[in-house]
């Protein structure tokens, strides 16, 4: 393995796949909590990243870094504590809840794009388990109906300028946008109904006296 743990010399012209993207986006992010990059070459890393076809683009975007130079060449699918699981199931691009109610929960991969319409319908995407290794956006479509986002508070959540008539935008989540924190970037329009972002409901421990 090179640099990055790409294949040997001679096959940089190969083209990467989204778990390669990722994986240097993951090195990336980890170098930039560090301090090792600021946040503006974080930035322009990223995007070389995500716009990168070959391993050849991608090697010299970690050959830098401690995490880039071999210290674990391993997919991030293989590396342990990288919040990415090789048996995790991907997630849906697309939820419909037309006169019906659609809920995603447990442990699944949440794709970079996704589309949730609450058509006279309820939609929840439960992200308490999800595995999010890159930035996403979510596209929703609200009409009558509601959408719920529950964000454990390790994942950060931002609402968009978009279209709201006589519907409300409630983003009760905790998470902060930074350096290895997910974000759910949300857009598109809500009318007539309820879009909201929360963190998980937090269990009771105890019962009051005489409950």
């Amino acid at each position: 393995m090179e640099s990055g743990g790409w294949p040997a010399a001679g096959s940089g012209d190969l083209r990467a796949s989204d778990a390669d993207r990722d994986h240097t986006a993951e090195i990336l992010r980890e170098a930039a909590a560090e301090g090792r990059i600021d946040l503006g070459e974080l930035e322009v890393r990223l995007e070389r990243t995500f716009a990168a076809k070959t391993y050849a683009e991608l090697a010299p975007l970690t050959a830098d870094l401690p995490l880039g130079d071999g210290a674990d060449s391993r997919s991030p699918a293989a590396r342990p504590g990288s919040g990415y699981h090789p048996l995790t199931q991907p997630g849906p691009n697309e939820i419909n809840a037309v006169l019906s109610e659609q809920n995603v929960t447990g442990r699944w991969l949440v794709p970079r794009r996704l589309t949730a319409r609450a058509l006279i319908g309820q939609v929840t995407l439960d992200l308490t388990e999800a595995d999010i290794p890159h930035e996403v956006i979510l596209d929703v479509q609200v009409g009558l109906g509601q959408l719920t986002l529950i964000v454990p508070d390790d994942i950060a959540v931002e609402f968009e300028h978009g279209t709201t008539v006589l519907g409300e935008r409630k983003n009760k989540s905790h998470g902060r946008p930074g350096p290895g924190t997910p974000l759910i970037r949300v857009r598109g329009i809500v009318i007539v109904g309820e879009l909201i972002a929360r963190p998980p409901k937090r269990r009771r421990w105890f019962k009051r006296a005489g409950g």
